[in-house]
Parts: C-alpha cells; sequence; structure tokens
C-alpha cells in the first residue's frame, strides 16, 4: 500500500537515490509500489537536492551535509521576511508530462535549521503550480518545520493536461527571516483513479 510505502520512506529512506545522491551513499532497495515497481518510477520531477532552483532577493543558500535521504541538503537562510511568501523560494520542475485526471503526490523532505524570532518552527507553503504566469496553483499547504527531518505532504487531481516543464513543485519561504533545510522532493503520479484517501497527510 501507499501508506505503508511511504511510511517506508520516512523511517527508513527506502526510495532509490538519483545517480547525483547515490554516490555519497549506497541506496538500500527501493520499496515496492501498490501495483507493482518501484515508487521513484512514478516522480515526475528530478528528486535529489541539486535539482532544487532557488530564487528571490535576501536570501543565501548552499549544499550542506545532512542526515536525510542522500546526506546532502540545501539550506535557504533567509535574512528578513518578504513583502510576500513567494519572494523567495525553491523549485522543481515537471521533466514528463502530466495528463488531466491524474492525482498526483508532493512530498518534500525539510526542517528549520533557525527558527524566526519567538517560534520553535519554521514556516513555509509548498505547492504544485504552473510555471509561467499567472502560475496557477494546482494544490498548496502551509507547513510549520521543527527541527527533524519530516516529509510534508500535499495532493490533488490535475485538471488539465501538462507538458514536461510546464508545472511543478515550489517551497515558499520568505514568510519569515529564518534558515531552513530542503532534501530531496518528490513528484508523483499515481494516475487517474487513485484512492486519494490512502495517501498520506500533514
Amino acid at each position: 500500500m501507499i501508506t505503508r510505502t511511504l511510511a517506508a520512506l520516512a523511517a527508513g529512506f527506502t526510495l532509490t537515490a538519483a545517480p547525483a545522491l547515490a554516490q555519497d551513499t549506497p541506496a538500500p532497495a527501493p520499496a515496492p509500489a501498490q501495483q507493482g515497481g518501484s515508487m521513484l518510477d512514478k516522480a515526475v520531477n528530478i528528486v535529489h537536492v541539486s535539482g532544487w532552483n532557488v530564487y528571490g532577493a535576501g536570501q543565501t543558500h548552499e549544499i550542506v551535509p545532512a542526515t536525510v535521504q542522500g546526506n546532502r541538503a540545501l539550506r535557504v537562510d533567509i535574512t528578513a521576511a518578504g513583502g510576500n511568501t513567494w519572494d523567495v523560494g525553491a523549485g522543481s520542475v515537471s521533466t514528463k508530462p502530466v495528463q488531466a485526471g491524474d492525482v498526483l503526490l508532493l512530498a518534500v523532505w525539510m526542517r528549520t535549521e533557525r527558527a524566526p524570532a519567538g517560534s520553535e518552527t519554521g514556516t513555509a507553503i509548498i505547492r504544485l503550480q504552473g510555471n509561467a504566469e499567472p502560475y496557477p496553483d494546482i494544490v498548496s499547504a502551509p507547513v510549520r518545520p521543527t527541527g527533524e527531518w519530516k516529509l510534508y505532504f500535499a495532493n490533488a487531481v490535475v485538471d488539465r493536461d501538462w507538458a514536461a516543464g510546464a508545472m511543478g513543485a515550489t517551497v515558499q519561504l520568505a514568510g519569515a527571516s529564518q534558515t531552513l533545510e530542503l532534501g530531496p522532493v518528490f513528484i508523483f503520479d499515481m494516475g487517474r483513479d487513485y484512492d486519494r484517501s490512502t495517501l498520506p497527510t500533514n
């Protein structure tokens, strides 16, 4: 079942890493997907950390060693809150087409390195969206990452076809002065008529 597969991913990092990460630590065997094969076969993006693209002023970022899947993370330091949450963010573009009616599951590894003043958690919004103006929202979810690595989720049924590269995942980071770390990001295409009630939630 998808819930057991993703639970195993969260507990034991059982999805295979992409080549750029596999050179750091040998990956264990992939967990079985619900209908056979690897769950990673359903990914429609570059999942490893080097696939993130950071944008916006008032931030610095670097790849750092980490205890997350693949042993590397993207650390983004936001010096001041932006006027909009999307003023600073990180994105991962789709590499495969998606068809109307498909169920998409977004899963992002994330933790807070430096929380905003007066808070014990960071603040971010994870999204699936179109990659051209007006950047239409497919699904979004506010999250409050702690200091521990955790997978955060959002899912949706897409209402139109998307060509490869036309949509993707974004994490909006400018809600506060903070330092967040992003691990691998997964956009899973579960196909049509998938039972969304079985998908993990935050």
